[in-house]
């Protein structure tokens, strides 16, 4: 029987479906269960602004919630802006028999999945076994509300306790809170304690992200890869394979687990983002454009939608032919999120360096990058988004220095820089390393004086023009060949000469001396 306290008679129930008819069935059929409390929404922004003002016992969601807000999109927009919290019952009610559907909508975790048509009797059944689950576990969702770990962890143990019927849910949460925590020896336990019970694929999975974070990586991978052979529609696993591998920098591999989910459940938006964003950086733009795409078509005109999704689209399509329109019309899209904003101008500029780069306009994109760097100064508070796309920018035209100062702007905290930027700044060490190392070589034989020569002349030119108008770009461009050509041949005599001559035109137009510098190894 339902549990007396909360009784459907006293349950506030919402039905949202674009559909009339349907909408007075299901009341009907509610009716007849016994509720009285029922409200109904037409669209998914009238749902939102029901939940938002009074918070529902129960939703009941058609799944083809219009073209664009379908329920599964609606529940994502629910869940994470907190409109619904998950002591409210959310189920999806649809015809909808497609086996991807199926599996996306739980991969989605409603509390449960209605298959239309159905009698009252049946409803009633399914809402009395989901609020009951939901009522267990009330004291743990609102310490998990509260980010309350320990509490979350105490409130598990008097579930497992008082209602041993789903202990289970209570220890997937507590596992998983003690990951969260690093008490992994306990987590372990448990996973194991449930595995030697029940080969359930979460426990396995829950176990493989032990070993993964107590840094027995390939461990962690041949149980997940046994999973995905035992489950194959266990999305889980193929996520957990995905971060895994991208966490070690084999993005090739990973992209292969993203695929083959989002093959499975194409509906998940996080996992398409992690996609877009891998094709992007192995350089498969077309296809990061593809599925950015669907990202930004997916969300738009909801509070999922976000500048990030817009600017790896836009970053994708600049690597593509014949895509201008539609990059002034992204980019117009990600102005409205950002507002008229430095923020904007800097991800502006930082859009407008890869153009002309691409183009090969390094001169351009350099000063592109000149001006945001100036315009990032002016932010009047820290920006995580707008610093993490300039020192990538930065990173990507070798300038190493300001990608690195920008880099350490960032607060040093877990998930604040993209793995993206860490792989990118590691990259450019080596590199930088490298270079160090051939010129060490290149001084051990002596200086290449053709090659300098060739430097001086192209430094004269430059001079020349600075001269008559100073431009801060060239400026930099000739003390880049000064320095290089002083820690190649710090002796010879047209070195010496060339410094003199860029420091009387530098006087000249009120700009300090450069004085002889030579560029040293790059820190590890």
């Amino acid at each position: 029987m339902f549990l007396p306290t909360e009784g459907l008679d006293k349950m506030r129930v919402v039905i949202a479906d674009a559909n009339q008819v349907v909408r007075t069935w299901l009341r009907t059929q509610l009716s007849q269960a016994g509720v009285k409390h029922v409200a109904m929404a037409g669209t998914a922004g009238d749902l939102l602004r029901q939940c938002s003002a009074t918070t529902p016992d129960v939703v009941l969601c058609d799944h083809n919630f219009g073209e664009k807000h379908d329920g599964l999109r609606t529940l994502e927009e629910l869940r994470l802006n907190n409109i619904l919290p998950l002591s409210s019952v959310f189920i999806i009610v649809t015809g909808e028999r497609l086996r991807a559907r199926v599996v996306s909508a739980a991969e989605f975790a409603p509390d449960d999945y209605l298959l239309k048509p159905f009698t009252s009797g049946q409803l009633a059944e399914r809402l009395e076994r989901a609020v009951e689950k939901k009522l267990a576990l009330k004291t743990v969702f609102a310490e998990m509300a509260q980010r309350n770990l320990p509490g979350v962890i105490l409130e598990c143990d008097r579930v497992v306790e008082r209602t041993p019927r789903y202990a289970l849910d209570a220890l997937r949460i507590r596992a998983e809170a003690l990951i969260a925590l690093g008490r992994l020896d306990e987590a372990s336990e448990i996973y194991q304690a449930i595995i030697a019970r029940n080969s359930v694929p979460w426990a396995r999975i829950g176990y493989a992200m032990v070993l993964r974070e107590r840094g027995e990586a390939r461990e962690a991978a041949e149980l997940a890869a046994q999973i995905s052979e035992e489950f194959p529609d266990f999305m889980g696993v193929y996520d957990f394979l995905g971060e895994l591998h991208e966490r070690n920098g084999e993005l090739a591999e990973a992209r292969t687990f993203y695929e083959r989910a989002d093959s499975i459940a194409p509906d998940n938006l996080r996992r398409l983002r992690s996609l877009g964003e891998i094709c992007l950086e192995l350089g498969d733009v077309g296809q990061a454009a593809a599925v950015m795409r669907r990202v930004v078509d997916r969300t738009e005109g909801t509070s999922l939608s976000c500048t990030e999704d817009h600017l790896t689209l836009i970053k994708s399509l600049v690597g593509l032919d014949n895509t201008d329109a539609e990059i002034n019309q992204r980019m117009k899209e990600m102005r409205t999120l950002l507002g008229d904003s430095e923020r904007a101008a800097v991800l502006s500029d930082v859009i407008e360096a890869r153009r002309l780069s691409r183009n090969g306009d390094e001169e351009g994109a350099r000063r592109a990058i000149d001006q945001a760097l100036k315009t990032h100064e002016q932010l009047r508070t820290p920006d995580t988004l707008a610093t993490t796309e300039l020192a990538e920018a930065c990173l990507q035209n070798d300038r190493q220095d300001a990608a690195e100062q920008l880099i350490s702007t960032l607060p040093d905290a877990p998930g604040v820089l993209p793995n993206r930027l860490k792989r990118q700044s590691q990259s450019a060490r080596d590199r930088a390393r490298a270079a160090a190392a051939q010129l060490e070589a290149e001084r051990a034989e002596g200086p290449d004086l053709d090659h300098i020569e060739a430097e001086l002349t192209r430094l004269e030119t430059l001079i020349k023009r600075l001269d008559v108008t100073w431009d801060d770009a060239l400026a930099t461009d000739a003390r880049n060949i000064l320095i290089d050509a002083f820690t190649l041949a710090p002796r010879e005599r047209s070195v010496i000469d060339a410094h003199i001559h860029y420091n009387r035109v530098a006087q000249k137009h009120g700009f300090d001396r450069h004085k002889p510098t030579a560029r040293v190894s790059s820190p590890d």
